[in-house]
């Protein structure tokens, strides 16, 4: 017993010691922070703020195409010496710019899209969702985050470097997508597919996505910038379950809606698998070294606490949602009368892929995990896999952080999987660096507004986005 008791002792002073070694030898975090140009000689922040209020005014759905002419009149209006020194290349309502640095090194590519997502209740609007109403604090109205943010802050950055008689160090092309809400197949598709021939390769692509929150979203007591270094796929099915037509006054023992909502309990039950994936492990890998010893210690040593790490995160839908493929029923139909029973119902599930998983392997474990009673049909001309990871560290993500560091809140800045989907999904096979970030600092409530009531743009973050579009395109 006492040479058991000597044996156990010694496992965990050894178990002590490799802990306490991964946790010391941590890499010590990246703080080094870019310098971002100085544009107070160059723009008129007020008269920038009311151009994005205006850009917010235009309705730019995929049904209304007359306000995507006259939103193109008003960009070639308020940037004139954008549109004298770039080309413009249309594609549909999607405008693909290009301006030529005459420096010979790879371009950069960034991506910003028109089109916004309807309005579902206007009356619930603090202000008028297309009325682009600037108060002292916010910028309000459809799109201001989602994406014409984006979009009016990198043409006020080409615009102000031209004012300044300033070229980017390489070139760069702008491609702004008109159709991204709903799969971006007219737009970034086709821009993608020209500049895949014209053989280019860029060394940065850079999409919304990601963008600075609340360091306790990490743990962390300084902001977090979180940089998408992938994206979750998207696969839309249809469930449907078949039975005898009837009367209610005799139901029998299995009907078709008790089918349908059985298979759904069933998927609901068994989620898909959980687990620090690349992006995942690596955001954690990231914020390590800025954590209190003990929250250091866990992550510096997730090769023995990642169940534990996993079953915290799986307690939040937005942490969960970075651990595996997940499910969301969305749609529900069936019956046509109270006392009828139904020959059919059909239910709409939509997935969202976690790396690792494909449309194949997702499709293959519904058919598997659910009875031949149902049939599983995929839905939508909109499907994705996952996109592919990209590879870091490099130095084009050391680039990047370096300008969110620059940032006035000095975010702790970390590669994140971005649960969502965005245009840069058609451009992946044209470069190996491809993030998703959007240099802007909301609170966990903001995060509602993207499709939600009431999106606004924090009016003293919008000129320093412009000031982290220039300074990414006059770097290298």
């Amino acid at each position: 017993m006492k040479r058991l008791l000597q044996l156990l002792a010694l496992a965990v002073l050894i178990l002590l010691a490799v802990l306490l070694y991964h946790t010391l030898t941590l890499p010590q975090a990246d703080s080094r922070v870019a310098e971002l140009p100085d544009l107070t000689q160059a723009v008129d922040e007020d008269a920038m703020v009311e151009r994005l209020a205006m850009a917010l005014r235009f309705p730019t759905l995929p049904d209304q195409p007359d306000a995507f002419v006259g939103f193109h009149g008003f960009l070639r209006d308020r940037f004139p010496l954008t549109h004298q020194t770039l080309s413009v290349k249309p594609f549909g309502h999607s405008l693909l710019y290009h301006w030529d640095s005459q420096n010979d090194c790879p371009p950069q590519l960034l991506l910003a899209h028109q089109d916004v997502v309807p309005v579902s209740s206007p009356e619930k609007w603090q202000h008028p969702p297309f009325a682009g109403v600037v108060d002292g604090d916010f910028v309000w109205g459809r799109g201001a985050l989602d994406d014409k943010g984006s979009l009016m802050a990198i043409l006020e950055a080409t615009e102000a470097l031209l004012k300044t008689g300033q070229t980017p160090a390489c070139d760069v092309y702008l491609a702004f997508g008109h159709d991204e809400e709903i799969g971006g197949r007219e737009g970034a598709m086709k821009m993608a597919a020209w500049l895949k021939q014209q053989g280019l390769r860029f060394a940065l692509i850079l999409d919304e996505g990601g963008m600075m929150l609340p360091g306790s979203t990490l743990g962390l007591d300084r902001p977090v910038a979180l940089m998408g270094i992938a994206e979750k796929g998207y696969m839309t099915v249809e469930l449907q379950a078949e039975a005898e037509p009837g009367h209610s006054s005799r139901p029998p023992q299995t009907t078709a809606i008790g089918d349908l909502a059985a298979a759904i309990n069933h998927l609901q039950n068994h989620p898909r698998p959980a687990s620090l994936s690349g992006p995942t492990r690596k955001m954690l890998e990231q914020v390590a070294p800025h954590q209190p010893f003990v929250k250091r210690l866990v992550l510096a040593n997730l090769w023995l606490f990642e169940p534990l790490i996993v079953r915290q995160l799986e307690g939040k839908p937005e942490t969960n949602a970075l651990l595996r493929t997940t499910m969301a029923p969305t749609l529900l139909s069936a019956g046509v009368k109270e006392n009828v029973l139904p020959a059919t119902a059909s239910a709409t599930l939509n997935f969202r892929l976690a790396p690792g998983e494909t449309r194949d392997s997702l499709r293959a474990y519904l058919e598997k995990a659910l009875p031949d009673s149902i049939s599983v049909t995929s839905r939508g001309a909109f499907l994705s896999d996952p996109s592919p990871v990209t590879g870091i560290p490099s130095a084009t993500f050391d680039r990047l952080a370096a300008l969110a560091r620059a940032l006035p809140e000095q975010p702790v800045v970390a590669p994140y999987l971005l649960i969502a989907g965005t245009d840069a999904r058609h451009y992946q096979s044209l470069s190996d660096q491809v993030f998703r970030f959007m240099p802007v600092s909301l609170g966990q409530d903001d995060l509602a507004r993207f499709h939600g009531h009431n999106e606004r743009l924090p009016r003293e973050q919008y000129p320093h986005m412009v000031r982290f579009y220039t300074g990414l395109m006059l770097g290298r």
